[in-house]
C-alpha cells in the first residue's frame, strides 16, 4: 500500500507534467493561429486537429488527477444523510463503479485504437495515436480509482487521497 501511494505520487507529477505540457501546445498553437489569420489572412488548418487531441487528453488525464484529489463532481444527496460508516460503504461502492467504468473505457480506447486504420485529414496522422489518448486517460482513471478504492478498505485517507468530504472538498 505505501509502495502504492509513493508510486501514485510519481505518476501524478508526470501527469501534472504532461497536462501542463498539453495546456501550453494548446495554447500557443491557438494563438498562433489567431496571429496567422490576423497578419496573413490565412488559418492553420492542423490546429484543429492537434487541440482536438490535446483536448482529449487533457480532459481524461485530468479527470484522473482529480480524481486522486477528489476533485470529481459528485451528489451527496444520500451519503449526508447516513452515518459515516455507511458512507464509507457508499464510497467503496462508487469506487468500484467508477472503475469498472475505468476499465471499460481504457478496453474500448484499446479495440479503437486497433480497428482504426484512418489517417486525419489534414496532417495524415493515424487515428490510432489519438485513441492512444483515451487510453491513457483510462489507465490514468484506474491507477487513481485504485488508490481511491484501497484507501477506503483500509480506512485511511492521506492528504491529497481520493476520499472526497461533503461538497467534494476533502477531510
Amino acid at each position: 500500500m505505501k509502495f502504492y501511494r509513493k508510486l501514485m505520487q510519481v505518476v501524478t507529477w508526470v501527469e501534472n507534467f504532461v497536462l501542463a505540457a498539453s495546456m501550453l501546445l494548446v495554447l500557443a498553437l491557438t494563438f498562433g493561429n489567431v496571429v496567422a489569420r490576423k497578419l496573413f489572412s490565412h488559418s492553420w488548418g492542423f490546429t484543429e486537429e492537434i487541440t482536438v487531441a490535446a483536448f482529449v487528453l487533457i480532459s481524461l488525464l485530468g479527470a484522473g488527477v482529480a480524481s486522486g484529489e477528489g476533485g470529481l463532481v459528485n451528489l451527496n444527496l444520500v451519503p449526508d444523510r447516513v452515518s459515516p460508516a455507511k458512507q464509507r460503504v457508499l464510497r467503496i461502492i462508487s469506487a468500484i463503479l467508477c472503475l469498472a467504468y475505468s476499465i471499460v473505457l481504457t478496453y474500448e480506447g484499446i479495440g479503437r485504437m486497433i480497428d482504426d486504420h484512418t489517417l486525419t485529414p489534414i496532417l495524415h496522422i493515424p487515428k490510432f495515436l489519438f485513441w492512444g489518448f483515451v487510453v491513457i486517460g483510462g489507465i490514468s482513471l484506474t491507477l487513481h480509482l485504485i488508490l481511491a478504492l484501497l484507501n477506503d478498505l483500509s480506512g485511511s485517507h492521506p492528504a491529497g487521497g481520493s476520499a472526497p468530504a461533503e461538497g467534494g472538498e476533502k477531510r
